[in-house]
């Protein structure tokens, strides 16, 4: 028998995109053929196929060399079977097969850092709302993945605030100023923060970025997770307030005490 066609090892999942396939297509589970040596160990190879909106999905079972010591593995009666030289996968109708691009595929590409905000500018009262927010837009980009030209699209979608004092939040939106949202001073907002200790802290913030990317001729295709980017670090000075009575408004004699 042509025992060196048997798989010496243990099977490898395999999940496989086929792109650009017409959700249409014809799908069914495929089984490789295979010698009755394979089918008796089981190492048979099967490939299931799953439409997608960005194309097809292949799952199935990978043949590859095994580890053994003597290049093989034993089988009952004490025969070595020889591993064979190639991994081995059936793929019916000449599809290309790649695996889904990662985050980690893209070093060729990063976003561009946005900006830390806040208002007032450095200084804040006690007990009172500092208003943070972020300055930061999508980023489309060219260059090369995985060896071919391709443009990738950079949108930012999470904003985490570390505001120097033990505390922290992570938001899905990027704040704006008190004038554009129609509030007065140290209103709240959902991006502000209170401090209850004066001193002087330092507030980081980290944009979170989803990537997309396509090929010429080809629809957006997301790709899973963030890109974290560091926007520029905030020094905060948080000091007290005094209240005192004054015998005029303010508006009319600026000048008089506690104005």
């Amino acid at each position: 028998m042509a025992w060196n066609k048997l798989l010496l090892g243990a099977l490898a999942s395999l999940s496989l995109t086929v792109p650009f396939v017409h959700p249409g297509a014809p799908l069914a589970t495929q089984q490789a053929s295979c010698l009755p040596g394979e089918a008796l160990l089981g190492l048979c190879p099967t490939i299931e196929a799953h439409a997608g909106d960005d194309g097809v999905t292949l799952r199935g079972s990978e043949r590859r060399p095994g580890s053994g010591g003597g290049g093989g593995i034993g089988i009952p009666g004490g025969i070595a079977i020889p591993a064979p030289v190639d991994p081995y996968l059936v793929i019916r109708d000449g599809y290309t097969v790649t695996e889904p691009v990662t985050l980690s595929d893209l070093i060729n590409f990063r976003p561009a850092s946005g900006i830390n905000h806040m208002e007032p500018n450095g200084w804040m009262i006690v007990g009172l709302d500092a208003n943070f927010y972020a300055s930061s837009a999508t980023q489309v980009q060219t260059g090369e993945l995985l060896g071919r030209p391709a443009t990738v699209r950079f949108t930012p979608v999470t904003y985490r605030w570390s505001y120097g004092d033990g505390t922290a939040a992570t938001l899905g939106t990027s704040g704006t100023t008190w004038a554009a949202l129609g509030k007065t001073e140290f209103e709240p907002t959902a991006t502000s923060h209170v401090y209850r200790t004066a001193g002087t802290y330092t507030v980081d913030l980290t944009i979170g970025f989803s990537a997309e990317y396509h090929y010429t001729g080809t629809e957006w295709i997301p790709i899973a997770g963030t890109v974290p980017v560091a926007a520029n670090r905030l020094t905060v000075v948080i000091g007290g307030a005094k209240t005192l009575l004054v015998n005029q408004d303010c508006a009319a004699a600026p000048a008089g005490p506690g104005c």
